[in-house]
């Protein structure tokens, strides 16, 4: 009963499953947009007060999905409404999520308990958004991967709205199934930085930068020792490098090259 549309963003140009029920919308991209500008496709034109972004690997039960879209409607000034994240086996994988004071660094490990708790930010797995925000604002596609979601909800709070996270909601998402290998290993690290010298400033991006460096040797001796592969240290440096790329404006969208990541691993 609170859903009118449903909509699957394909971004790999994969066939829609025969499974899939006749009123779920398959919508090919034509090239790979990563998660903000995929998202902004499927949102253009739909005048709904509510726009839900789910991750495909991620379950949520019917209660908990009422809860966020009736804590959302309920209040005027609240922007942006995530459930409390779970990984499959009980551990917390996201909550009411801060941000660190100098680098600006993502804290999701942050529990809300049972109730609804006033947060910096929730993760892009599962965000249930105003949805004249979502067009007025809009999700930053160019980050391609990762830092969408922190990028939004600063915004969002810049514009005097509030975030929350619903730790009276639950939901599982099952990580690291859909977006697999160590993609990560260079997104985290570039959109970080890029994160912050858009949100904050060139001083806390120089801040950030350092600190991804200083992971760098870390990686490099778990790169030998244990994976025997430098496949995650590669992908830190080109992060490293491309940090300081300009980044593509939110009309830009992604760059035409990505994923960059793929220069060096099989995407």
């Amino acid at each position: 009963p609170f859903v009118d549309d449903v909509v699957v963003a394909v971004n790999d140009r994969s066939v829609r499953p025969v499974s899939l029920p006749a009123d779920v919308e398959w919508l090919v991209m034509d090239r790979n947009l990563g998660y903000g500008t995929a998202f902004m496709r499927v949102a253009a034109g739909r005048d709904s007060d509510v726009l839900i972004l789910l991750n495909n690997d991620l379950e949520i039960s019917a209660e908990s999905f009422r809860r966020c879209v009736e804590t959302l409607r309920a209040d005027a000034r609240i922007g942006v409404v995530g459930p409390v994240l779970r990984l499959g086996d009980g551990r917390l994988q996201s909550g009411a999520a801060r941000l660190t004071r100098f680098r600006k660094a993502s804290r999701p490990l942050i529990d809300p308990g049972v109730r609804v708790q006033e947060c910096e930010w929730v993760t892009g797995a599962a965000m249930f958004l105003r949805g004249d925000l979502v067009h007025r604002i809009g999700m930053d596609g160019s980050y391609f991967l990762g830092h969408e979601d922190v990028d939004f909800c600063v915004r969002v709070r810049r514009a005097g709205y509030k975030i929350v996270c619903h730790g009276g909601a639950p939901a599982v998402h099952h990580a690291s199934q859909v977006i697999t290998g160590p993609r990560w290993s260079y997104y985290s690290p570039r959109n970080r930085v890029w994160f912050a010298r858009a949100n904050f400033g060139i001083g806390t991006a120089v801040f950030a930068w350092l600190g991804e460096l200083a992971v760098l040797p870390r990686v490099l001796l778990a790169d030998l020792v244990k994976r025997r592969d430098l496949t995650s240290s590669r992908l830190r440096l080109l992060a490293a490098v491309h940090s300081w790329l300009p980044k593509p404006s939110i009309g830009d969208g992604p760059r035409v090259d990505e994923p960059l990541a793929g220069r060096v691993m099989r995407w």
